[in-house]
């Protein structure tokens, strides 16, 4: 799919105040993006995307090729359990501390690439999809003064036209298959599929994703929502373009930052997002790569658990508490167990071979024996050896998770120890996710014991600056 060049009128301010809407100039191409088919938009009162299952798996961007997990993984709802929001949000206003730590932040000026607004994938390769509002206006163009206003439900679908605008009327919101966004939606062609893209800020689109990343917590936590939204800014502005074939930035999933549009807000994340607005994090001056993740167990890991090379910040940490308690021991997954019969692991193995990239014999019938021959610092798996009846085969780094991967679910974490008890075979673990970065139950119990987020930060990231982002000229 062609790229849209995007125009911006710079907004001339630091960002580290309120930004004003990003303003976007019709592109010159939208029209001729991806190919001759185009959409048909129609009145309907029920329609329902349906996602074509024969999608090949997309590719992710700034992560190792094929490694679904190697983005932020923690954002499963079911890894959290959300602590309801404190009745009085009083308590969350920006403090003294926070409001010297703005006015002392180096500005950074934001290249022009990214002086417009985020574009999200919210439905990637469906048939058909259904928008709704209230006199919103419908344009093949970014211009809405070319489009024609209409309330109530369209269908959209493979037809006539290259790309579809939909633009909010004034005071109201949009919603794509009954859930609600801000901003913004563009229809584009995505082969013989669409793609549906919700376009807005960046800080707009952050209050759809803190709450979905780290949980709705309390206000006793406000420094770990802030910690979430400094570190989901980052990685929005690392991924500008990143999806760039597709017609947007990132995917609205596990497979970037999970986003759900503007049904999940709640005003303690957004206020943590407003008393954070502009700050990202920065490493020679460019925007860091800032991943996170569920639950260490106590130490971190860097990106040499993707076959990386070292990155200065992000670098295995000790997370520890004291000797005897890490930050993150309140996670369910703070400490975890398996147990397989050699039957068992026999078939997952198989099955998983070529998913875990396994090198070495593959036609075994029965396990002799499994030995982790080295870790890394923070005590997750470098590389596995099974000895078989057949032979050796050995996995690497991350990619053991896959190796006893059944369903859809993989290991939750690479740090684990195996042995044989009797029959069955024996796995205790700690952690969930690839352990890169920020551990975000480690940020919700530092914050809780008093950390401000730059700290909290700092421990994360070392090495890492704190910066505001500023669309002057």
């Amino acid at each position: 799919m062609k790229r849209f060049p995007l125009l911006f009128l710079a907004a001339g301010l630091v960002s580290c105040a309120p930004l004003p809407p990003l303003v976007t100039d019709p592109p010159e191409d939208a029209q001729t993006a991806g190919s001759s088919s185009s959409f048909l938009a129609e009145s309907s009162s029920s329609v329902t995307a349906e996602a074509d299952s024969t999608v090949q798996k997309p590719f992710v961007a700034m992560a190792p090729e094929n490694a679904e997990d190697s983005i932020p993984d923690s954002t499963t709802t079911a890894a959290f359990a959300p602590i309801a929001p404190a009745a009085d949000t009083t308590a969350a206003e920006p403090g003294a501390s926070s409001a010297s730590l703005l006015k002392d932040l180096s500005v950074m000026q934001l290249p022009e690439a990214l002086q417009r607004d985020f574009r999200v994938g919210i439905l990637v390769s469906v048939s058909k999809a259904e928008i709704s509002g209230n006199d919103y206006i419908v344009s093949t163009t970014a211009d809405s003064t070319q489009g024609k206003k209409k309330s109530g439900s369209m269908k959209v679908s493979p037809s006539k036209s290259d790309s579809l605008w939909v633009f909010p009327g004034e005071g109201s919101r949009l919603s794509v298959n009954g859930k609600e966004y801000r901003g913004k939606i563009l229809v584009v062609k995505n082969a013989k599929k669409l793609n549906v893209i919700n376009v807005l800020p960046v800080e707009d689109y952050l209050k759809g994703v803190v709450p979905h990343e780290i949980g709705k917590l309390d206000a006793s936590m406000f420094e770990a929502l802030k910690v979430q939204a400094v570190a989901a800014r980052t990685y929005a502005y690392h991924h500008f373009n990143s999806r760039a074939s597709l017609g947007f930035d990132v995917y609205a999933t596990v497979q970037d930052q999970v986003y759900n549009g503007s049904a999940g807000e709640a005003p303690l994340p957004s206020a943590a997002i407003d008393s954070t607005v502009g700050i990202v994090l920065t490493y020679n001056g460019n925007f860091i790569e800032a991943y996170y993740h569920s639950t260490c167990g106590g130490h971190t890991e860097g990106v040499e658990v993707w076959g990386l090379s070292p990155v200065p910040y992000l670098q295995s940490q000790n997370d520890m508490k004291n000797a005897d308690s890490a930050w993150c021991e309140s996670s369910s997954y703070s400490t975890w167990k398996k147990v397989y019969s050699e039957k068992e692991l026999v078939s997952i193995f198989k099955k998983n071979l070529k998913e875990s990239r396994a090198v070495g014999k593959s036609n075994f019938s029965g396990i002799q024996q499994i030995e982790i021959k080295s870790t890394f610092p923070g005590g997750r798996v470098n590389e596995l050896e099974v000895l078989t009846n057949k032979g050796v085969f050995t996995v690497k780094g991350d990619r053991t998770r896959w190796l006893f991967q059944e369903g859809s679910k993989i290991l939750p974490s690479a740090k684990f120890k195996i042995e044989k008890n009797g029959k069955v075979w024996v796995i205790d673990g700690s952690g969930f996710g690839h352990g890169i970065g920020m551990c975000q139950m480690g940020a919700r119990a530092r914050a809780k014991a008093g950390q401000s987020f730059k700290e909290i930060l700092e421990a994360y990231y070392p090495g890492a600056t704190l910066q505001c982002i500023s669309s002057g000229k």
